[in-house]
């Protein structure tokens, strides 16, 4: 892999119903997936597997979900996805460069064309670091050299509210770089 060309994005309110429904995103990706003959892989921290069980309901998800990881403590994110110990130490687990290494992480440890990664704070109280409830960062990788992350500052609500919004946020976010990976290869 060559030097990815990185798009970044701030989300600072809830989407709400200008994105679809969370198994209507995930339908889509996997449709689009298929039609395409990619296949995606995740990195989880806050959502703890959420992200895979939405795609794995979709239909069609046996051909294109690779897997993922759950990687909910630092050490995880290390040990499992390559995430530097010190990049952790210095942005947090809850960061751009944290959400950017664990896509990246899991691009590396599959032969997925996709990565969606999720890291942030949708539990009842801010972490250790102080991330209030409702910050989430969200890194999306491709194969072919593209990559958008999204720092998201939904606010304190409940946890399941935060949970869907960050979901459907980081869904909406691999379409958008599955489309844009699609035309750079005049695939679409």
């Amino acid at each position: 892999m060559g030097k990815r060309s990185w798009r970044s994005r701030a989300v600072e309110a809830l989407p709400g119903s200008g994105l679809p429904e969370l198994q209507e995103l995930s339908q889509r990706l996997v449709v689009e997936l298929a039609h395409a003959g990619l296949r995606v892989a995740v990195a989880e921290s806050c959502s703890a597997g959420a992200l895979a069980n939405s795609l794995a309901k979709a239909e069609g998800a046996g051909d294109v979900l690779f897997g993922g990881f759950v990687t909910y403590l630092p050490e995880a994110k290390t040990r499992m996805l390559g995430v530097p110990a010190k990049l952790i130490e210095t942005h947090s687990a809850v960061s751009r460069p944290v959400a950017r290494a664990m896509a990246e992480g899991a691009l590396a440890k599959t032969t997925a064309d996709l990565a969606l990664a999720i890291t942030g704070v949708t539990g009842p109280v801010p972490d250790d670091r102080g991330n209030p409830r409702g910050r989430v960062y969200i890194a999306v990788v491709t194969r072919s050299g593209d990559g958008i992350d999204c720092h998201c500052e939904f606010g304190a609500f409940p946890p399941a509210v935060l949970l869907d919004s960050a979901l459907r946020t980081v869904l909406s976010l691999g379409l958008d770089a599955l489309k844009t990976c699609l035309v750079r290869e005049g695939l679409d």
